[in-house]
């Protein structure tokens, strides 16, 4: 990385501390600007004198000098660094041919596992499960980037009061039951929806449709015969669907957990702990008092001595612990299950003392669309299958036009980068209002945006007719400050993605993409490419197909793929 070669500067005058870089808000400021602050107090003095120091002793050193840097600056606490261009052009060139450009090492040997998706069975597949797969693929790709050893998991839940309520539903209308079993997996599970919004209603509205949904969901937990074939036949439906929503967006998993194979072991450690005080009785039912800890206290088993979420999740940590031995967990949820996760991290901490450290609650907010919140017990949801199709509809409409090779495949790509995008440039832990129309922009902060770059850059590639083996650097007697700009962008791309995995911030790559388009628009617009001639094509060629290929690379970080023309 190019911090790096700074860095080896900073190391042959003496300053060995953790070095802190920054970009400079204008380019006449220099390329790169090293933070003096943290350095100088580890150098007891102050930022400013040995800001001014390092500009006299690397300045004075004339190799350095005409290699690297070409020269530096003292701006206050910061020192400002201007890269030697054709140094930049070369270092760039050097790292986009080689097959590990973007890479690092940062969890060599480590494990990390990611637990995302987490629909329920019997339940809407809806646009925040939509968010919550998008965002745990990306980080899975992100985390893999950086050399960690990536789990893809997912918990569903499949058994539990909702499924009870879908059962209640079912039974009021089981004439449609029967019929709707010759339909397609879509309008199998419209249905389950249908029902499951009315028992949703009905438990809260009517009492004895609730004592009936309770008795239900024990009869659940008990298989009993009489429900039990209509449990396992609907429980298929929304597996099948979900494997279809799955592999539309580009998830895959190594290990799908249910709830199913964790209430008997959940219950049955909970009793066991309760004998050894890390839980406790209170008013027929068993509880970890989170209240010792100065959190709150969560029911484990309810006065039923049935096994809730809490007690759920304690054996789902047991069975990854176990299987996987992972460093790291991330439960992709939404922020709303923050002070739950707390707790729960902490009950697991007293039953399994190997964990502590390694369970990690990544939250994400809500998405809407501008019509309102949505909710799934009255079934007014916005479903995941129904805004990718009306993505896919709007980009239609848009590419009317447009004659590109399987156009049908190229817009659902189109689609999908429109919706992955918008769901990952702002930070996980905000919420969205989606907006279809804006989503799908060419002139804007959207995917299909990024993607028409790449598309463009490819057809300029294919209108040069010329062959490449390597990436290389001829002589050429001047670079344009947009063609430095671009070579900057790129040899930052490495940094971004390890920062990105730091942070488990796919939004970091959100907006270096965004401004790697907008540089290249800049320098399209004032460095001609086809017209220019001899070394100077060669260069400016190469320089855009290390722009695509950043860009290729940082989509598919997104779980973005790239379209050939638009």
């Amino acid at each position: 990385m190019l911090k790096e070669k700074i860095i080896n500067i900073l190391r042959a005058n003496g300053i060995m501390g953790e070095a802190e870089f920054a970009i400079p808000p204008k380019p006449e400021m220099g390329d790169l600007s090293l933070v003096c602050f943290g350095l100088a107090k580890e150098q007891k003095t102050s930022p400013i004198i040995l800001a001014k120091d390092l500009a006299q002793k690397i300045s004075e050193v004339a190799d350095i000098q005409g290699d690297i840097v070409e020269r530096v600056e003292a701006v206050g606490p910061y020192l400002n660094f201007f890269i030697n261009p054709k140094f930049l052009a070369d270092f760039v060139f050097k790292e986009i041919g080689n097959k590990e450009f973007g890479k690092n090492e940062m969890g060599k040997s480590k494990k990390i596992m990611v637990e995302y998706a987490q629909p329920n069975t019997h339940k809407a597949f809806h646009i925040g499960h939509l968010r919550n797969i998008i965002t745990g693929e990306s980080l899975a790709r992100i985390f893999e980037n950086s050399g960690y050893k990536v789990i893809r998991t997912n918990f569903q839940g499949d058994v539990g009061l909702h499924i009870a309520k879908c059962l209640w539903g079912i039974q009021q209308s089981m004439p449609e039951y029967e019929a709707v079993k010759k339909e397609k997996i879509q309008e199998k599970v419209l249905y389950l929806g249908r029902v499951y919004a009315k028992g949703g209603i009905a438990y809260e509205e009517d009492e004895n449709a609730k004592k009936e949904i309770v008795e239900i969901n024990e009869k659940i937990y008990n298989k009993d015969n009489g429900l039990f074939k209509i449990y396992k036949e609907t429980r298929k439906w929304s597996l099948e669907y979900f494997d279809i929503i799955y592999a539309m967006v580009g998830a895959k998993f190594d290990r799908l957990y249910f709830e199913s194979e964790t209430f008997d072991e959940g219950k049955k450690l909970v009793l066991e702990n309760l004998k050894k005080g890390i839980f406790k009785e209170s008013e027929g039912a068993v509880i970890f008092e989170g209240e010792k800890y100065g959190l709150h206290n969560r029911v484990f088993l309810n006065s039923k001595g049935l096994p809730t979420y809490e007690a759920k999740d304690l054996a789902l940590a047991e069975m990854q612990l176990k299987e996987y031995n992972p460093d790291a967990i991330f439960h992709v949820v939404g922020k709303e299950q923050t002070e739950y996760f707390k707790v729960l991290f902490k009950a697991i901490e007293q039953v399994f003392p190997q964990s502590v450290g390694k369970e990690n609650h990544l939250m994400y907010g809500w998405v809407s669309l501008k019509e309102g919140k949505m909710s799934s017990r009255t079934g007014n949801v916005v479903l995941a299958e129904w805004l990718i199709e009306e993505t896919k509809k709007a980009v239609a409409d848009a590419m009317v036009d447009h004659e590109v090779n399987d156009k049908k495949k190229t817009i659902e790509k189109v689609a999908l980068a429109a919706i992955k995008y918008s769901f990952l440039r702002t930070g996980a832990q905000n919420d969205i209002l989606f907006d279809i129309k804006e989503s799908i922009s060419l002139t804007g902060d959207s995917g299909p945006y990024l993607l028409y770059i790449v598309a463009r850059i490819n057809s300029i590639l294919k209108k040069a007719k010329m062959k490449f083996n390597k990436f290389e650097l001829k002589n050429i007697s001047e670079i344009h400050q947009t063609e430095k700009k671009l070579l900057l962008d790129i040899a930052n791309y490495a940094e971004t993605a390890r920062g990105a995995a730091v942070k488990h911030d796919p939004s970091k790559i959100s907006h270096y993409l965004l401004n790697l388009a907008q540089d290249f628009n800049a320098f399209y617009g004032s460095c001609p490419v086809i017209k220019a001639e001899g070394d100077l094509l060669f260069f400016r060629l190469n320089l855009i197909r290390a722009t695509a290929k950043a860009m290729t690379d940082g989509l598919n970080l997104l779980g973005i793929d790239v379209v050939g023309a638009m």
